[in-house]
């Protein structure tokens, strides 16, 4: 059987209207492109390449190509901006996608690797022991966070809680004990986040 998606207001969607927001999150992405590379207007770029990230995400889901695309080049633009922990987790979640596609040695899956050590360097590792650590300790969480996701699918939930602590733990070793990718491996893995301090 073909599958059926309804909207919010129980509105069947047709390959027609998926079409269309494949062409209105391409627009989006050219003009983030376009504002991030030639024009040098980091902030409107942004908006635009989180939109198009937005549909693509909702119509492709998080493992495509084009949702990795998107993410690349919020990447960038943030770190055009200087904002290198944020564009450090999007990098990672577009290298991420990229090996789970392309495996380890693809060229884009090495773009993305580039990236994250330019990031990476740019907050303060220099030496390239202290980047190479940080690389490999991302490649590491990383194998853990896919290995959980697939023990989960396969219901075998005890092992793929292990997993998503060791790559919370690593995570929380190299990188600190908040941030975005750290606070999904912990929901992933049942893990609250401590209360604010009082």
């Amino acid at each position: 059987p073909i599958p059926v998606e309804y909207n919010s207001q129980n509105k069947l969607i047709t390959m027609a209207d998926r079409v269309a927001k494949l062409e209105q999150a391409q627009k989006a992405y050219d003009l983030g492109k376009d504002l991030s590379w030639n024009k040098g207007d980091f902030d409107t770029a942004l908006v635009e390449l989180n939109k198009s990230l937005q549909i693509r995400e909702g119509v492709w889901g998080q493992f495509h190509d084009e949702t990795s695309k998107s993410l690349y080049e919020i990447g960038r633009a943030l770190f055009a901006k200087k904002l290198y922990t944020d564009s450090l987790v999007s990098y990672r979640k577009c290298l991420r996608i990229r090996v789970s596609l392309y495996g380890k040695f693809h060229t884009e899956t090495k773009n993305a690797d580039h990236c994250v050590r330019l990031v990476v360097q740019a907050k303060g590792l220099y030496s390239g022991r202290e980047i190479n650590e940080a690389i490999d300790a991302i490649y590491t969480s990383m194998s853990h966070e896919i290995a959980g996701d697939t023990y989960r699918k396969a219901g075998r939930n005890a092992e793929a809680q292990l997993e998503y602590i060791k790559a919370a733990s690593i995570e929380e070793y190299f990188f600190g004990k908040t941030g975005e990718i750290l606070g999904d491996i912990n929901r992933k893995a049942g893990i609250k986040a401590p209360p604010p301090p009082k």
